[in-house]
């Protein structure tokens, strides 16, 4: 229709700061999007509004002082006559819209005036006289500030009007925040809504505070996480009473959403050497009420290990459980924990038909630490070498494990250790006592911030002292490789070995790993390791023989139960007998 057909064509020029220019430039493409051919009034305005877009993208920055010439069909946007040049444009002409900008200096921050808000740690701001007067910045700072009067049991504090004024004689910015910190609160009484199948006498037993205790922001942290970890809701909010009661404290409401009580999963996985495998289970995450878990859980593997014939099929492996979890038994943040397991095993090194049942306690001591103890009873018949042995074991494991990750499943900073030593008696026909001891820790690094790059490593070292390696149960022995150990060598084999290349096992094993993960859009990944390690038949490790070393590369595909990983991994000091590659496909990251 005449009148109504021009289009833009818009372009941003910079001069300064090229990264500056290229947001610029996305920004103005972002904006464009969508939009359709319009008459000349509309182009002028649609122009106008790009100018007020670069303007105060530019002061976010700290270009307080940039230039901008804006034209649209060669003339300045404020011109004017502008208009009238336009209407009188053949209906249908392609409008050129330009943005030329220089940047200038970065002003920088001078005074950083607080008002209302006493003994405030400036040095844990994230903004300092001198730094770029960033808008980001300078927001970011008025939150720390609140979270610092929040911290100090203002749990109201709120901010007023800021006020940011830029010299343009001297480049620098002076801010002034106020703030209103109002009453000191006290932790107030917990109501809980939403849920129809969790009894709410537990979930008060969940709550980390006392009504009237100083309030704390990490107290409903902590409340959040309690709720959370308890797996039966699907959405957890807490909301703070907008004002405080007579008695000074803050009320809180906690809204929670079920999750469905039943659920029912499938897993699959590969590795070479041991074939593939196939695993489903059936979980009741609230069995009666006070989100006690029931597990029924079945796995065949070694499927095809030998190759698709008759005899590889026959030859397979199966693992049938029945796990029961109790939270909060005697008292908060100990889980009971209760286990039945059918486990029939074929590997190189043995064949193990076993019966196991174990039971326990895990107690959360701090959002970090937690310990664990409990019993494994365990009758189990091994044949190795043509030798069939029966073994009745009583273990007494024990564990204590620090966490100072940011997230359990995938973690992108700070690290994690665990020791966990086990002794057993056995009460068969070998008879020998033994003790198993591992420490394992693992670490992340944030490369380049937003998560996307990182740098994770994993060590461990284990022993079994005090013992002849022929009286530990084949099963209780250390192995190292496969695809939580060392990749490129095949499960269990990069340790002792007999005269026919078949692992033996050791008293003592060390491993390191490690891995550069980087995300690719939103759902891929891919990964680049290096793995070390190897067993021992010494009780401890012999530091004077070089450990099997494997390299290789993975993909990543990331889903809302975690990571699917396909790993490629290469020996790089290949024995004899040993395979030239491993390939692992599994749920969830090696480490």
């Amino acid at each position: 229709m005449p009148g109504w057909a021009h289009t833009l064509d818009v372009s941003v020029n910079v001069t300064g700061d090229a990264s500056t220019g290229k947001e610029l430039k996305k920004l103005v493409d972002e904006a464009e999007k969508g939009q359709g051919p319009t008459d000349g009034a509309g182009a002028l305005q649609r122009a106008r509004t790009e100018l007020q877009r670069v303007t105060l993208a530019l002061r976010s920055k700290g270009y307080y002082g940039a230039s901008i010439n804006a034209t649209i069909a060669g003339r300045s946007i404020e011109d004017p006559a502008t208009l009238d040049m336009l209407e009188a444009l053949p209906p249908d002409q392609k409008l050129s819209v330009a943005f030329v900008v220089e940047t200038g200096p970065v002003f920088r921050m001078a005074k950083i005036d607080i008002r209302g808000a006493q003994d405030i740690e400036r040095k844990s701001l994230r903004l300092a006289p001198g730094d770029p007067a960033d808008a980001a910045q300078i927001l970011g700072a008025e939150e720390d500030i609140l979270v610092q009067l929040r911290k100090r049991g203002y749990a109201l504090a709120a901010a007023g009007k800021r006020e940011v004024v830029a010299d343009h004689a001297t480049k620098q910015v002076d801010v002034t925040y106020v703030f209103d910190p109002g009453r000191k609160a006290k932790m107030g009484p917990v109501t809980f809504n939403g849920s129809e199948s969790v009894d709410m006498v537990f979930l008060q037993r969940r709550v980390p505070f006392k009504q009237g205790e100083p309030y704390d922001p990490e107290k409903v942290k902590k409340l959040r996480d309690r709720l959370g970890a308890l797996g039966v809701f699907s959405a957890v909010r807490i909301k703070s009473a907008p004002e405080l009661d007579p008695n000074g404290e803050l009320p809180f409401a906690v809204d929670l959403k079920d999750r469905p009580p039943r659920t029912i999963g499938f897993g699959v996985g590969y590795e070479t050497r041991r074939g593939a495998y196939i695993n489903g289970y059936w979980l009741h995450r609230n069995l009666f009420g006070q989100a006690e878990s029931l597990k029924l859980s079945a796995e065949i593997n070694n499927i095809a290990r030998g190759g698709l014939n008759s005899r590889s099929f026959g030859d397979t492996g199966f693992d049938v459980s029945a796990a029961f979890l109790k939270p909060d038994w005697w008292v908060a943040g100990q889980d009971a924990t209760a286990k039945f397991e059918i486990v029939r095993e074929i590997l190189d090194t043995y064949r193990r038909r076993a019966t196991v049942l174990q039971g326990g306690l895990d107690r959360r001591i701090s959002q970090e630490w937690r310990v664990t103890a409990g019993f494994n009873l365990e009758y189990s018949v091994i044949e190795r070498l043509g030798v069939t042995r029966n073994y009745q074991l009583l273990g007494l494991p024990i564990g204590v494990a620090w966490d100072g990750t940011d997230n359990e499943l995938e973690p992108t900073k700070g690290f994690r250790v665990n020791a966990k030593v086990t002794p057993y008696v056995d009460f068969g026909e070998v008879g020998k006592p033994f003790a198993i001891m591992r420490l394992t820790g693992s670490g992340y690094l944030d490369v380049l911030g937003g998560g996307r790059t990182i740098l994770a490593a994993r060590a461990s070292i284990g022993s079994i002292p005090g013992v002849r390696t022929d009286a530990i149960p084949p099963d209780k022995l250390f192995y190292a490789g496969g695809g939580g150990s060392v990749r490129g060598f095949a499960y269990q084999s990069a340790g002792p070995r007999d005269a026919f290349f078949t692992p033996i096992g050791g008293a003592s094993i060390v491993e390191g790993s490690i891995e550069l993960r980087q995300r690719i859009g939103e759902s891929f990944g891919v990964v680049a390791f290096v793995d070390a390690g190897s067993a021992y038949l010494s009780k401890f490790p012999d530091f004077a023989q070089t450990p099997r070393i494997g390299a290789g590369i993975g993909a990543r595909y990331y889903t809302d139960f975690g990571p699917i990983r396909a790993d490629v991994g290469f020996p790089v000091n290949r024995r004899p007998g040993d395979d030239r590659f491993g390939l692992y496909i599994s749920l969830g990251q090696a480490f």
